[in-house]
């Protein structure tokens, strides 16, 4: 349900004029009916029986909400912390998530879902409108949205036409710039051009070198056209590009940050996407067909210390085709009780990645020489290496097919909507594995000279997958159609979601590491009991994430008679049972890399509320989320943590809002905007056993609008007290580290639209 029902007339009063095109339903301000864009909602969002945040335009440029990672806490009980860089896009929501790997969290960008993480964190730039589904969308959706959907709506020539631009500049020399046109020559053909970048120097210093960890520079550019064929054929074609390079991973040891090696990332970004609408008298198909293409490469050095231990090179190439296909009746809800919807979606990509570990000096002796040694008898002597640095080399290809069919069917009787579909998903995915590595070693004092040792580890490995996942659902109007200023609704829902399984590339460089050992052993005729045993790559592989959501809830909506004052509240309870959960592991001791692994059971139960009210100039805000996420039954063979809270989700989420609009009558300065908000983001838990916590803090920001038609300038602040905070805990080589917040920072601004 939308937060702050208000912003709507702010978007208005740029797109009020404009013409509405194909599937680019606006809002209507009348009725208050919140209609949705994306194909695959044919019910308007107050029909759906889950709850549903949505953010316009004009708020995201106000309060400088410049990727999703900002919207974190606005959504209740979503938190999307910023891990390191922005490759690590970690996603939470209701309690579950997963640091690496496949996300609860599905995301798409005009209908065309971002298929690797990697790329979730990406400059929002001239998004009409976010709508974030809260809750398993698994039905419509698939794979990796068991605990919601964000959809963002870009801004269109069918929605708008003309010019606008942005230059800031704030904190760390923060430098944003962005301008784009929009054009509709005619009535059946339109297009636009986007273009954008970004600066900053960093906020977080090195303390080895005194440099910045996080220097940042970004571009964007998107090019859109609309082309009406005939009565019965629209198309649409869209072209994103992307490109990033910034360096990350401002970790502390608790004191400060200091480590000796490189750490940087560099991201580019192609998405071309091609839009088919046909449209006759009784049906209406909807096709949606992208290429998506990643390139990206990360190092990392992945001691954290001034010690030469070891680095990582991680770099990967993916190329993901998607199509789907929405069937519907062509007109919408002219059956008084009985509409439906129905899609086919498949998807191929295939990753091609590098992920070299280089281990240096200090590395080499304490991961590597002293475990062996620690297991050599004494008659037999002590390892030593001839190289100072070696690398352990692994490369992967993998990839990964699926195909779904769904439908919802939606039952209309008097004041009762009762919604009911399946989706039958199938994924497959393989793997190509080869790690090698080469040292020359030599025993003292029973070996005279070195010799070589090569090590090699290559196979392939295949998974595949069949998921069912129903969903039913039943909303009753409390109040006839007869009064549309006021309604209440009450629903319930029963759905299931799944996160895709996959296989842990990381931990390979371990399997390596302990195959070399047993192969140096071997090659001297001892044989070890014990010491030596580690997984396999068909180990490596963690199964889906199921979960099943119970949800009750009730939403309100008033408006007066003179339009004066509007209410709007929404509020939510849950269950979610979780099969197979996913979580991050670290093996024992000083290693080098972190799997994924399924635990059995957990669940969490909580509550939501959205709360908006505008009067007259007077806008305000509030939500509240609360997860009690524990696992049920999760033993690893050393612990029993059964019991305790699911980390790095917080236990609650809070927001308040408030916005004064001051006129200015007779005056060159048309009004003057003022907001602030508090964020409030409850304790985290970082470890299984829960031993270590992020207790609650809050985040105060507020920003002054001074609106000079058509130009605006923007004063805002993030973090105004000066919070001190911890976003990420971890550990590497038996050292814990964390990740402060972000400081105080400041920015002013300037746009226009003509």
């Amino acid at each position: 349900m939308d937060i702050l029902l208000s912003l709507t007339l702010m978007l208005s009063a740029f797109a009020g004029n404009a013409d509405t095109g194909p599937d680019m339903e606006m809002r209507d301000t009348l009725s208050e009916s919140i209609a949705v864009s994306s194909v695959k909602q044919l019910l308007p969002l107050e029909k759906l029986a889950s709850p549903v945040t949505t953010v316009y335009l004009t708020e995201m440029e106000y309060k400088g909400l410049n990727n999703p990672n900002d919207l974190s806490v606005f959504v209740p009980n979503l938190f999307m912390p910023d891990y390191g860089s922005s490759m690590t896009s970690s996603i939470y929501m209701r309690g579950f998530g997963s640091r690496i790997d496949n996300p609860v969290v599905g995301f798409y960008i005009d209908d065309v879902p971002v298929m690797n993480k990697n790329s979730y964190d990406l400059d929002m730039m001239d998004i009409r409108r976010a709508d974030f589904f809260r809750g398993p969308q698994g039905t419509l959706y698939g794979r990796n949205s068991m605990c919601g959907v964000l959809s963002l709506n870009t801004l269109s020539p069918a929605s708008f036409q003309g010019y606008r631009a942005e230059l800031s500049y704030g904190a760390a020399n923060e430098v944003k710039a962005r301008f784009s046109a929009y054009y509709r020559p005619s009535e059946t053909f339109g297009f636009s051009v986007l273009a954008g970048y970004r600066h900053s120097d960093g906020l977080y210093e090195n303390a080895y070198d005194g440099s910045k960890c996080d220097p940042s520079n970004s571009l964007t550019f998107r090019f859109r056209l609309d082309k009406t064929l005939s009565d019965k054929v629209y198309i649409e074609n869209s072209v994103y590009s992307s490109g990033i390079i910034q360096g990350g991973w401002p970790y502390n040891d608790g004191r400060i940050i200091s480590y000796n090696d490189t750490c940087s990332y560099r991201r580019m970004n192609f998405t071309e996407a091609f839009k088919l609408k046909y449209s006759d008298e009784r049906f209406v198909l909807n096709s949606i067909t992208s290429w998506q293409f990643l390139a990206d490469e990360m190092k990392l050095d992945q001691d954290f210390t001034p010690a030469s231990m070891f680095t990582l090179k991680q770099s990967q190439i993916e190329n993901a085709i998607t199509q789907e296909f929405v069937l519907r009746p062509a007109e919408p809800w002219k059956n008084e009780w009985l509409d439906w919807q129905g899609g086919f979606f498949g998807f191929f990509k295939y990753n091609s990645m590098s992920a070299p570990v280089n281990f240096k000096k200090d590395g080499i002796r304490e991961l590597i020489l002293d475990n062996i040694n620690g297991n050599i008898p004494d008659d037999i002597g002590e390892l030593h290496f001839m190289e100072d640095n070696f690398t352990i080399g692994s490369d992967f290809g993998i990839a990964t097919l699926g195909t779904a069919v769904y439908g919802e069917s939606y039952f209309t009787w008097k004041r009762w909507l009762l919604t009911a579909g399946v989706r039958f998903d199938f994924e497959w995915t393989g793997m190509d594995y080869a790690s090698d590595g080469t040292v020359h070693y030599m025993f003292v004092p029973t070996m005279s000279g070195y010799r070589e040792n090569t090590t090699v580890y290559a196979g392939s490995t295949a998974n595949s997958y069949f998921e069912i996942l129903p969903k039913l659902s039943l909303m009753y109007d409390l109040i006839p159609d007869k009064n549309p200023r006021t309604g209440i609704k009450a629903y319930g829902a029963i759905s299931k979601g799944y996160k895709s399984g996959g296989f842990n590339t990381q931990i390979f460089s371990d399997i390596l590491q302990n195959k070399m050992m047993v192969s140096l052993m071997n090659d001297l005729g001892v044989y070890l009991d014990g010491g030596t045993d580690f997984m396999s790559a068909e180990h490596t592989t963690y199964k889906p994430e199921n979960s099943w959501n119970f949800e009750l809830g009730m939403s309100f909506h008033h408006k007066s008679s003179d339009g004066s004052h509007i209410l709007d509240s929404d509020l939510s309870v849950f269950r979610i049972n979780c099969v197979n959960q996913q979580v991050t592991l670290f093996p024992p001791g000083k290693s080098t890399g972190r799997m994924m692994a399924n635990v059995g059971k957990s669940r969490s139960c909580g509550i939501e509320m959205e709360t908006s009210y505008r009067w007259k100039h007077l806008k305000t805000g509030l939500s509240f989320g609360y997860a009690d996420a524990v696992f049920l039954d999760y033993d690893d063979g050393n612990n029993d943590y059964s019991g305790n809270r699911i980390p790095y989700s917080p236990e609650y989420t809070a927001m308040a809002d408030l916005s004064y609009e001051i006129p200015v009558p007779d005056c060159f300065l048309r009004d003057i905007v003022l907001n602030m908000n508090y964020r409030l983001c409850g304790r985290i838990w970082w470890d299984d056993a829960n031993t270590l916590s992020q207790p609650a803090y809050g985040i105060l920001s507020a920003n002054v609008v001074f609106d000079v038609n058509p130009v605006k300038i923007i004063f805002r602040g993030e973090n105004l007290t000066g919070t001190r905070y911890d976003l990420f805990w971890f550990r590497s080589v038996g050292n814990d580290f964390y990740q402060s917040g972000r400081p105080f920072t400041w920015s002013v601004g300037l746009s226009f639209e003509i």
